[in-house]
């Protein structure tokens, strides 16, 4: 049996803003819209609090790296090593694509293709 998603994340620095990251869903094996790679959230690391004492809600970035074929015979999907570099540059083209850490709003979701990263 497979056990649950990684507890995995951290903040990375880009430009001047420190972003949390961490594991939104793991790879999924033939789902009914397709494969779906390893989904990560990405949002502004902030501590302000609001007038009503609650952290400040930032626009959410959804990264899905792209799905990786099992090696072996399996029924589980590969999990994709996601190393800082990997994740700087994923972060940098969502910034070119339009997502700003400053702002607020709907989450915006960038599927990487092989060739991104």
């Amino acid at each position: 049996m497979r056990g649950k998603k990684r507890d995995i994340g951290g903040i990375i620095k880009i430009g001047e803003f420190p972003l949390r990251w961490s594991v939104k869903s793991e790879p999924i094996w033939k789902s009914t819209d397709g494969d779906i790679g390893l989904r990560l959230s990405v949002v502004r690391h902030d501590e302000t609090l609001t007038r009503h004492g609650t952290p400040k809600a930032w626009r959410e970035l959804i990264l899905q790296f792209p799905f990786e074929k099992p090696k072996h015979a399996s029924r589980f999907p590969e999990r994709p090593d996601v190393t800082p570099e990997k994740l700087t540059a994923a972060i940098s083209i969502a910034m070119e694509a339009g997502w700003e850490p400053h702002s607020r709003g709907r989450a915006m979701e960038l599927i990487l293709e092989e060739g991104d990263i």
